[in-house]
């Protein structure tokens, strides 16, 4: 069986020091089945020259066509070009797309082309990706009936896409997480004496990770004398601007902004911290939510969509209003209960829940099926 995933995002092709997506650690989990084969495709790469390109990344044959955003027709002309070449080099059996008002979208309309059947998984909130709304409505409607089979990374999502595409059926596929083992915290990350918590967070806009309003909440608990410390972990263009708000509210003593780590890095971060923070307006899912509770890491979270499908009594408080009296209550609260989860027990539910290699036996099923039915 070969496995084609053509995906919306991905790491460019200048980037020196790229990290593993979920889109790669669940196409590796993949790879590792008897049988499979599996090749990436990008194909909104903007940072190439040539109108295709192949290389081998993480083991796994990737391809990439050109993209530039005023050059509607030859995006189009480049993307048959590249799967022209992926039937001929890979000869998929089987698209999984993933979004489907980006790859999605083109995906079936190749597949179409191609005689290769499509499924997608769907990665962006409704609210997000626009599709209560034209044209993005319209994306949607044809992507989601020309794909074989849909799934949804949250229990939120697939709800709201089974009310506003009645016609077509969606099933809860979570995102895989690798399963890992931290073999020594990285306390050295603590200041001691504090409550230590942390956010882990892409800092590439200004709202949608809630970062502003976190800072609120922490202003509030400053003032009630707390001895606590937020480490946040991530970068990206708002990251001055984040970090010149923590000090107009003076809270350069009480944060400390990292700046990216590796996944490694992450992971022995996250579980020396007293808990993890999301204050998310929308997550589709939320990765970084899974991984701390891979590691046994408690949550607060505000209700963003998918966080409703991670936390739960066993792992942690998901709050069910939005602002910074929230959150600082909820902070208040999970100092509180600081010591009193059991943080095996975190690790145990997640591995059930989320672990990669379980969410690869569900697509296993869905892509023998769609293939049965094909034959």
């Amino acid at each position: 069986m070969n496995v084609l995933y053509m995906v919306s995002w991905y790491c460019s092709a200048t980037d020196n020091n790229p990290s593993e997506s979920f889109h790669t650690i669940a196409a590796l989990d993949l790879a590792k089945r008897p049988g499979v084969n599996v090749a990436l495709y990008y194909p909104y790469e903007r940072n190439i020259d040539e109108p295709v390109v192949v290389t081998n990344e993480w083991g796994l044959k990737t391809y990439r066509s050109r993209y530039k955003l005023e050059d509607k027709v030859r995006n189009r002309v480049n993307m048959y070009k590249a799967m022209k070449q992926i039937v001929k080099e890979f000869a998929p059996d089987i698209i999984h797309a993933h979004v489907a008002t980006e790859a999605g979208r083109f995906a079936v309309m190749l597949g179409k082309i191609f005689h290769i059947p499509v499924i997608i998984t769907e990665h962006s909130s409704a609210d997000l990706s626009g599709v209560r709304s034209f044209p993005h409505h319209q994306y949607a409607y044809m992507s989601y009936g020309g794909s074989k089979y849909n799934a949804c990374v949250s229990d939120k999502l697939t709800d709201d896409l089974r009310k506003i595409f009645p016609r077509y059926s969606f099933e809860t596929i979570y995102n895989g997480i690798r399963p890992v083992t931290v073999e020594k915290p990285n306390t050295d990350i603590r200041v001691i004496d504090k409550i230590n918590m942390c956010m882990v967070a892409g800092m590439y806009d200004r709202n949608i990770k809630g970062i502003p309003v976190l800072l609120s909440a922490l202003s509030l608990l400053k003032k009630d004398g707390i001895q606590f410390v937020c480490h946040f972990i991530g970068d990206g263009d708002y990251r001055e601007e984040f970090e010149r708000l923590a000090k107009e509210l003076e809270l350069e003593d009480v944060t400390i902004f990292h700046g990216r780590k590796s996944q490694k890095e992450v992971y022995e971060s996250v579980s020396a911290m007293d808990f993890l923070i999301s204050a998310s307006r929308y997550e589709s899912f939320g990765c970084t939510m899974a991984e701390a509770a891979m590691v046994g890491t408690p949550i607060l979270a505000t209700d963003s969509g998918g966080s409703a499908s991670i936390v739960n009594d066993i792992n942690g408080i998901l709050l069910q209003e939005y602002d910074a009296n929230a959150i600082y209550n909820g902070i208040k609260k999970m100092i509180g209960r600081i010591g009193t989860f059991d943080n095996e027990a975190i690790k145990a539910d997640a591995l059930r829940r989320f672990a990669v290699n379980e969410i690869t036996d569900k697509y296993m099923s869905v892509y023998e099926r769609v293939l049965n039915e094909k034959n």
